[in-house]
């Protein structure tokens, strides 16, 4: 058997190991390049997943035009229809600063309750000779204010000085989107007044007593 130099065994160890080096980058750089073209493709994929369909022009075909015409038409009958929130407080007080009486009552956009009828006056007493006596016709301007922001049931009534109701009406306050004082007008008919003395108006909202407003007297005049 032969034996090859030490120095001859060393050299040919020198020239397998670079080559296995070599065989392994190479195999490596076949991987690498194989999984980018696989990211690539994988991308591609992707991007043609997303993207809207295009035509042999490169634009988009009529069908997508048609949907985002739609969608776009939508968006906006969306936004028109939207109704806008309405500010209710249920727990809102009612202020009221007043109420006045006269034979007949007009509401003026910019002065509010203003006397009317043939007098044109505000009425604070009605004399009589005795009583019981019967009236005359007559209207109530009530001013009240409130941030309710909703439609409230109001109850009035005409009380004597023995707190006995003399007369008696039913109406709805709209303080829809008015934060301002509003005038409330009321009309009566004839009522009979059985005692002299101070009347007043008693107001309630939703059944709720809320003012006791001093509204005339009645005076005897011998």
């Amino acid at each position: 058997m032969t034996r090859l130099p030490l120095t001859s065994l060393a050299c040919a160890l020198a020239l397998i190991v670079p080559a296995f080096h070599a065989v392994d980058a190479h195999a490596e750089g076949k991987k690498d390049k194989a999984a980018t073209e696989e990211t690539k493709e994988d991308a591609a994929a992707v991007d043609a997943f997303f993207d809207a369909p295009v035509g042999k022009d490169g634009k988009k075909s009529s069908m997508d035009a048609l949907t985002e015409a739609a969608s776009g038409v939508a968006s906006k009958e969306k936004k028109k229809l939207t109704p806008k929130a309405a500010v209710v407080d249920d727990n809102a007080k009612v202020k009221v600063f007043g109420a006045f009486v006269a034979e007949k009552i007009l509401i003026d956009k910019k002065k509010g309750c203003e006397p009317a009828g043939r007098e044109k006056k505000k009425i604070t007493f009605m004399e009589f000779d005795e009583v019981p006596a019967e009236g005359v016709p007559f209207a109530v301007c009530l001013t009240m204010q409130s941030k309710a922001g909703r439609e409230m049931g109001v109850s009035v009534a005409i009380m004597d000085p023995r707190n006995l109701r003399v007369a008696k009406a039913e109406d709805v306050v709209d303080f829809r989107a008015r934060t301002e004082r509003l005038d409330h007008v009321m009309d009566f008919p004839a009522p009979v007044f059985k005692t002299a003395g101070q009347y007043h108006y008693v107001v309630e909202i939703d059944g709720k007593e809320i003012a006791r407003v001093p509204l005339f007297e009645v005076r005897i005049v011998p």
